[in-house]
């Protein structure tokens, strides 16, 4: 039987996950139809932010700010597979909120950029993330259940 990695170790492993992967899927819903969409997201800490300009996901959030999102490595095996299921609020923010300029700050550093223009039609979405289930089966050498469950307050 596994055991439950300590906390600031589950949170560890998971800002390092989303600092390595460049594209995740988000899930929105509304009026009982669901909607993924692969975007590529930008992470402070466990905070996600990603650029968008129109669309479905963004009437979605609109009616139904509870959105999932998936983001895994690659997958080269049962015996490597690593990723972490959130499950967050939404929030959709436009040139000249704090908001968005967190967004930028998080896209420059992610880039490795110093500054950037973006179109006046761009939306940042802000994902507040409340729970996080992490699957990593490279943890079930180390004695611990490959699947761990965190939850933000």
């Amino acid at each position: 039987m596994g055991k439950e990695l300590d906390r600031d170790e589950l949170e560890r492993l998971i800002i390092e996950l989303l600092k390595t992967q460049p594209t995740c899927v988000i899930a929105t819903c509304s009026d009982n139809i669901p909607r993924a969409s692969p975007v590529e997201f930008f992470p402070i800490g466990v905070t996600l932010y990603i650029f968008t300009e129109r669309g479905k996901k963004l009437e979605n959030i609109r009616k139904n700010p509870r959105v999932s999102v998936a983001v895994h490595a690659p997958f080269t095996g049962w015996e490597t597979l690593k990723g972490v299921q959130i499950t967050g609020i939404a929030e959709i923010a436009r040139r000249g909120s704090t908001i968005y300029e967190k967004g930028i700050e998080a896209y420059m550093a992610c880039r490795g950029i110093e500054s950037v223009e973006m179109p006046e039609s761009m939306n940042i979405l802000k994902i507040s993330p409340f729970k996080f289930e992490y699957l990593d089966t490279a943890l079930e050498g180390r004695g611990f259940h490959m699947k761990q469950t965190l939850f933000l307050e």
